[in-house]
């Protein structure tokens, strides 16, 4: 299981890239590129269920 420091930083990276990747996917229309970056950011959106911690008793 990655720290919280770690889980945050990789969240991080994949939104950045998956950005950066779209806005230039966007830029030439390849679409193939455009769906690497969905990919990109649907795996920074999943991993933000990483950090979940159990509810307070």
């Amino acid at each position: 299981m990655l720290r919280p420091y770690r889980l945050f930083a990789a969240k991080a990276w994949l939104g950045g890239l998956g950005l950066g990747v779209g806005l230039v996917g966007i830029a030439i229309d390849v679409r193939w590129v455009v769906w690497l970056a969905v990919g990109l950011l649907s795996g920074a959106f999943l991993l933000r269920f990483g950090e979940r911690t159990s509810p307070p008793q």
